[in-house]
């Protein structure tokens, strides 16, 4: 009797917490974008209970039940992305049919499908400025923690009780050196989604110095990532900062980041060349091993999971004999279809357009700065729902702009003082 109890007992805990949050999220959608941040940087995927078979990570959850808590109060404009992004998921499901797992689809569910929904919502429900100062708090806390990790040896998040031994708490190193990955599980992944906070950073309405600080710890946690793609992403997001968002950052600010970053390039490059000397043929092999990957793309079908896959005792998939697909585009393709990719593909080319006309958000330019990083590693972890929901905020936020002058060209601003996009730094 004891073991029915117990489940009873957790099932009740769990509706209750489930319930509390709904209410608290109905009542100030800002808790909603606080709390999905902190369980996005903060709470490992490897921290999850099964529900029929269905791993549900903490964000999982809270994206959930921010959905559900605070869609209710905002009014959505349909958009041409939206359109894509119901036609993809669409062709990704009708793979079923034609030999698709269901593994799959569940993932691109929860982890691409429901973060971007929750995306579009947020932004409508609590205004760009407060998304953009939340997310940019949460992550220089994260990439402080990420910096002390690579400085002590110790990551904290695999020594909650209970997840040792799960594939995402085995640590890496290069060169010797631990690579810093905080509660992301992957330093890849984690310099990725630092490298897509820093455009957030770049437009926060804080003091310069404040914000030169916040960009200086981010940067250098990205650095102890010891990751190649994390940077290249960190200076795409500056580079087109700098470039197309003259109506969030002033001219002098662009300059000093700029600046700033050229300094930081110069200190950083002799400690990353030396590591990566030090790590030899490991990371050469690394960059190889994708460059072995574009055979692949001729095993894609036009819908459904490739002919090639393969599955070993363990459950394991294969694709031509490569367990892991090290570019999230190519994963895609095998996956899901020819199909699929192209839409995926074109929504990425409408984000482009609209960031080299000049009438992108920091959102849609961390979305571009995360092109190469689609095409070299896979959406592992939490930088899927991170990537995924800020599509979903670059689409609000150009749908927003729109609605009120954007036919003008005017800054971005819309009549209720909650929604106020923002126009520069004070």
């Amino acid at each position: 009797m004891g073991d029915p109890l117990r489940l009873l007992a957790l099932l009740l805990i769990g509706l209750n917490v489930l319930l509390a949050l709904w209410l608290l999220f109905r009542r100030d959608a800002r808790w909603a974008v606080v709390l999905w941040t902190i369980a996005l940087f903060f709470a490992p995927v490897y921290v999850n209970v099964s529900v029929q078979g269905v791993a549900l990570t903490v964000l999982d959850v809270v994206t959930m039940v921010a959905i559900v808590g605070c869609w209710p109060s905002v009014r959505l404009r349909w958009s041409v992305v939206d359109t894509l992004a119901v036609a993809a998921f669409g062709a990704i499901v009708v793979g079923l049919l034609f030999g698709g797992v269901w593994g799959h689809v569940q993932y691109t569910v929860f982890s691409w499908l429901l973060p971007y929904i929750w995306g579009r919502i947020a932004i409508a429900a609590v205004g760009s400025e407060f998304v953009v100062s939340c997310i940019s708090v949460i992550a220089v806390v994260a990439a402080a923690l990420a910096i002390i990790e690579f400085a002590t040896g110790v990551n904290i998040f695999v020594l909650i009780p209970g997840v040792s031994g799960a594939m995402w708490t085995n640590l890496q190193y290069r060169g010797g050196l631990l690579r810093a990955e905080g509660a992301f599980g992957h330093s890849i992944s984690l310099g990725s989604s630092l490298a897509i906070s820093s455009a957030f950073v770049l437009v926060t309405t804080w003091r310069w110095w404040w914000k030169a600080g916040a960009l200086a710890i981010v940067t250098t946690a990205i650095v102890m990532t010891l990751s190649r793609i994390g940077l290249v992403g960190l200076l795409l997001v500056i580079a087109l900062s700098v470039v197309f968002l003259g109506r969030y950052i002033r001219i002098g600010q662009r300059v000093a980041a700029v600046g700033l970053s050229l300094v930081a390039l110069v200190a950083a490059v002799p400690f990353i060349s030396t590591v990566f000397d030090d790590a030899g043929d490991e990371a050469a092999g690394s960059a190889e091993y994708r460059a072995d990957l574009l055979p692949l793309v001729g095993d894609m079908n036009a819908i459904g999971v490739s002919d090639a896959r393969r599955v070993d005792a363990t459950g394991v998939d294969y694709f031509g004999g490569f367990q892991s697909i090290d570019s999230a585009l190519i994963l895609t393709g095998l996956r899901h279809g020819i199909v699929p990719l192209a839409i995926l593909v074109l929504m990425l080319a409408v984000c482009v357009w609209v960031v080299v006309t000049g009438r992108g958000s920091p959102a849609a330019v961390a979305i571009v700065s995360q092109i190469p990083a689609l095409a070299t590693v896979a959406l592992i972890t939490q930088y899927a729902p991170f990537l995924w929901f800020v599509a979903g905020i670059a689409v609000s936020s150009y749908s927003l702009a729109w609605r009120r002058d954007g036919a003008h060209g005017e800054a971005p601003v819309l009549d209720d003082a909650r929604h106020t996009l923002l126009k520069g730094a004070t």
